[in-house]
């Protein structure tokens, strides 16, 4: 390892720890998404009981993210605190991905006259103290992971890394999350556009597809045997589960959010998710990246945009699939890497236009100014976050492990903590583990029918989430958190109902 990447790490650890110091000092240390319960409760059952299941003893297909489940129960076999080594897996692979982007840099400065490489270190920093990705770093959930991933498999295509071993890490990062797939097929027309070989004399040649194309065949089957054997189990997993080669959760999320499609036209969707990453420092390497988008492209450099594209088709995806930006845009965080890379890179062409030396400078100043202004900022919504899913989910978990008797049909919209705490099976509100309930499942009537036919005993759920049901005598308030971080977000707290 160089000293450069080593010092990455422990920067990367140092910026994580700060985070969860500064929501420590609140009295909060968890997580910063209910989700993120999500995945341990899979990570614990896979640990103790040898089983990929959201309930003990009832196989799901529940989970988004199956390879960061299966990390995070090394955890548990290794008899590590389960935040501890969720922190150090988050922090790790952001600082992995610091490391990665340098080389990836080191990869492209081949395709422009001014050469990322020289500005590899910068881009690094910027990874490391962006806002966004310090906050998922600690998290809980799995976006540092599908960063590093998403890097590595970019980084190694433009080595020309064997193909069975490009497949494989494809399979990492779609079983990390589903959309990975995506980047994997834009790596794989990559591969099929120039395949490289060498003459007798040494000397590398381009070889276009038409005239090469058994070599591009072998290429891509090599390429599609090593995605293939990790893919595959998962299919067949989900299939035999849930009767669908998609996880629950593809399709809960499409109806929980469809009246989002009604909104507002799919331009200005994607516009609105392509944003939210931008938000801090990002924002001043706009112009750059836009600039050196555009002299790429006028050079037709066109597999140095491969990266380009992918940040620009991961908000179109759930702009198609998922409109939303909640929680800081957290879908759309794996792209902030990419913005640093054109975006810093875009900046120096731009500079070498530029001949005020004092506009540059205060450029550059800014940019590190607002970078760690916002990485302050950042701990601050960090902080809050992990607060209200303590006194929300986690408390709330915990009462109704406390206080539910021990026949108690229980039904939640948020399912993580529950999940967690409580060691019963219950109603998934939410679709994730009750799949009976995604072809309703924002219908009020149709889904209290259904609470009522289960002879449900106790809902829990954020009132302005259900209002109908919220506002029906039969649902008789038991236990509210009262949780002040909540109310001053602008939200409501978290009501236990006792369904009579």
């Amino acid at each position: 390892m160089k000293r450069r990447d080593g010092l990455l790490i422990l920067l990367a650890l140092a910026s994580a720890g700060a985070y969860v110091l500064f929501a420590a000092q609140r009295g909060a240390v968890g997580f910063a998404l209910d989700d993120a319960w999500i995945h341990q409760v899979y990570a614990r059952n896979l640990a103790t009981r040898g089983e990929f299941a959201f309930f003990p003893g009832q196989p799901s297909a529940g989970s988004t993210s199956p390879f960061w489940a299966i990390l995070l129960s090394l955890g548990y076999l290794l008899r590590i605190d389960f935040r501890v080594w969720t922190y150090l897996l988050g922090a790790l692979s952001v600082g992995a991905s610091a490391i990665a982007v340098a080389r990836l840099a080191d990869r492209l400065s081949a395709f422009h006259p001014v050469r990322v490489s020289r500005l590899a270190l910068y881009v690094s920093l910027f990874i490391v103290f962006e806002w966004h990705l310090a906050w998922s770093a600690v998290s809980g959930m799995e976006i540092p992971l599908f960063v590093f991933l998403s890097l590595l498999l970019l980084e190694r295509f433009y080595a020309h890394e064997r193909g069975w071993l490009l497949g494989l890490i494809a399979g990492l990062l779609t079983l990390t999350r589903p959309e990975g797939v995506v980047l994997a097929a834009l790596v794989a027309v990559g591969m099929a556009s120039e395949v490289r070989d060498t003459d007798k004399r040494g000397q590398t040649l381009n070889l276009i597809f038409y005239q090469r194309s058994s070599a591009v065949v072998r290429v891509l089957v090599s390429y599609g045997i090593g995605f293939a054997v990790l893919i595959a189990p998962y299919l067949a997993f989900n299939l035999a589960t849930s009767g669908t080669i998609f996880p629950n959760t593809f399709y809960a999320k499409n109806v929980e959010y469809a009246v989002l499609f009604e909104r507002a036209p799919f331009v200005l969707r994607w516009l609105q998710l392509l944003a939210v990453p931008w938000v801090g420092a990002s924002i001043l390497l706009l112009p750059g990246a836009i600039f050196i988008g555009i002299d790429l492209a006028r050079r037709r450099e066109w597999r140095a945009l491969i990266p380009f594209a992918w940040l620009l088709i991961l908000p179109a995806l759930y702009a198609l699939r998922l409109p939303v930006s909640y929680q800081h845009g957290r879908y759309e965080m794996p792209i902030v890497p990419f913005i640093a890379l054109y975006g810093i890179w875009g900046t120096a062409a731009l500079f070498e236009r530029i001949k005020w030396w004092f506009l540059r400078t205060a450029w550059v100043l800014s940019i590190a100014v607002v970078l760690i202004a916002f990485w302050v900022l950042g701990a601050s919504a960090y902080a809050t976050d992990v607060t209200i899913i303590d006194c929300e989910m986690v408390q709330t978990a915990r009462w109704v492990a406390a206080n539910a008797p021990a026949d108690a049909v229980v039904a939640a919209h948020d399912i993580g903590a529950l999940g967690y705490y409580y060691p019963r099976p219950f109603i998934d509100l939410a679709g994730l583990v009750t799949p009976d309930v995604i072809p309703f499942m924002r219908d009020e009537g149709r889904l209290r029918e259904y609470l009522f036919s289960r002879h449900a005993t106790f809902a829990i759920f954020f009132p302005d989430w259900y209002p109908a049901l919220a506002s029906d005598s039969r649902f008789v308030p038991v236990y509210q958190t009262g949780c002040a971080a909540t109310r001053q977000a602008g939200g409501t707290n978290m009501v236990v109902y006792q369904v009579q």
